[in-house]
């Protein structure tokens, strides 16, 4: 009877993936095409002087549907390893995005499936073997010791050199960010951002899961105080980005509704600008969290095309091999040549910081490095509950499509993070699907 129940196991499986693998595609693919309506509708319309200019082109538009079956069949599926869920929110937030631009302002066809190999380079690195690592003991009290710390230490700095006050008026923000730079709190720009980014975030997850609600409010009150004075709008979204996260992995199929999560979302930023005028969904969600940085991905390329690569010597500590080649720094001279701006800080996330350095080499070198950095929080996360491991690389995988890659090891925090995976205690906080 045993024997005879195995096929039936194995081909209930075999449909479950199918059918898992169907509506994320359905998914995906809606969000797509509702990116590429608001572009055609709303966001060339509004923020066309804002360089988001309607150039549709027939071919690249078809292409960008092609690129997207490619890439979605080739990207891992499983939801079992961590550095599966970066993979899928770096694609949602930063590919598919990109492919609007590619086809409606008629961008770089050679850097758009110049990326798209970077990306499936990384698909092929993180399916190699994994390395076990050696455990150190009272890992778990290290862990809590430095996390506790920083917690204090962020708090004695805002009470020393900011106080105590709320500001939940997102109009005000940039106000309030000015008084906070020029109080120059020390190590801020480090300190706050690991608390805010990694460690909040790890004990929100841990304790949500642990249904401790009291704790939970106590975490939102912190990274609520830390937005009031800092002005910071990542940290007021922070904690909600982890939340939909954990939430997406808890359900039956994750990448499906974290696909259509942001499909409706853009959906309702255009249905509240037909029914209302109002842009604010849209400005704030469409153009600025998903299509900002894929534009800039491309400004980056079109200027460093043509123009030297800086070879890392915009950083302090490779600059003493070559001297940097320009008067300003890549985010304020890529934000004065296309800007019009030169205090427009025009960063730029993963693809743009490779080519920006090392041209079409540096995306196959960065596509090794984030492919060896993802194993290793596979190898690191190994015993930990995806929901806890989600929580602590979330901000850093936003910090890879925003920053460039060094600056999202330290100062954005993805090393700690790394560290704080690897100290994490194990097999506690396993949790398995129903």
């Amino acid at each position: 009877m045993g024997i005879m129940n195995y096929p039936k196991m194995d081909s209930y499986k075999i449909d479950t993936i199918r059918k898992s693998t169907l509506i994320s595609f359905g998914a995906i693919l809606l969000y797509k095409l509702c990116l590429d309506i608001s572009y055609y509708c709303i966001i060339s319309q509004v923020w066309g002087h804002a360089k988001f200019e309607l150039h549709l082109n027939g071919m690249k538009l078809f292409e960008s549907y092609f690129l997207l079956l490619i890439i979605f069949f080739l990207m891992p599926k499983s939801s079992k390893k961590l550095s599966n869920i970066m993979i899928w929110v770096m694609i949602l937030m930063s590919y598919i995005p990109m492919l609007t631009i590619f086809s409606l302002k008629n961008e770089s066809r050679l850097f758009m499936y110049a990326v798209s190999g970077f990306w499936v380079m990384i698909f092929f690195i993180i399916h190699l073997p994994s390395v076990q690592l050696v455990r150190l003991e009272q890992s778990k009290v290290i862990a809590y010791s430095f996390s506790f710390c920083l917690v204090i230490i962020v708090c004695l700095l805002i009470f020393k050199y900011v106080g105590v006050s709320f500001n939940f008026n997102l109009s005000k923000v940039y106000e309030v960010r000015s008084q906070f730079s020029a109080m120059k709190v020390p190590f801020a720009g480090y300190l706050f951002k690991w608390l805010c980014y990694i460690v909040n975030p790890l004990f929100f997850a841990v304790f949500w899961v642990k249904k401790k609600w009291s704790i939970v409010s106590v975490i939102v009150f912190l990274q609520l105080l830390l937005f009031s004075n800092t002005g910071n709008k990542t940290y007021l979204f922070a904690l909600f980005f982890v939340f939909v996260l954990i939430w997406s992995l808890d359900s039956r199929y994750p990448l499906f509704y974290m696909s259509f999560g942001l499909a409706v979302i853009v959906i309702i930023g255009m249905g509240t600008y037909w029914l209302f005028g109002d842009v604010w969904m849209s400005s704030l969600f469409t153009r600025r969290t998903l299509l900002d940085q894929p534009q800039q991905y491309f400004f980056y390329y079109d200027f460093f095309s043509k123009n030297v690569h800086t070879f890392l010597s915009q950083h302090n500590i490779f600059n003493i091999f070559m001297d940097y080649p320009y008067e300003l720094d890549p985010p304020n001279l890529i934000g004065n040549l296309y800007y019009g701006n030169p205090k427009s800080n025009a960063n730029t996330g993963l693809v743009g910081d490779a080519y920006m350095n090392f041209g079409f080499v540096g995306l196959v070198i960065w596509a090794i490095v984030t492919g060896l950095i993802m194993k290793i929080i596979d190898s690191c996360s190994v015993g930990v509950d995806l929901r806890i491991g989600v929580a602590v690389v979330a901000m850093p995988i936003l910090g890879l499509i925003n920053s460039a890659l060094l600056t999202n090891l330290l100062t954005h925090g993805l090393l700690l993070a790394v560290l704080l995976l690897y100290l994490l205690p194990k097999k506690v906080w396993m949790f398995k699907k129903t």
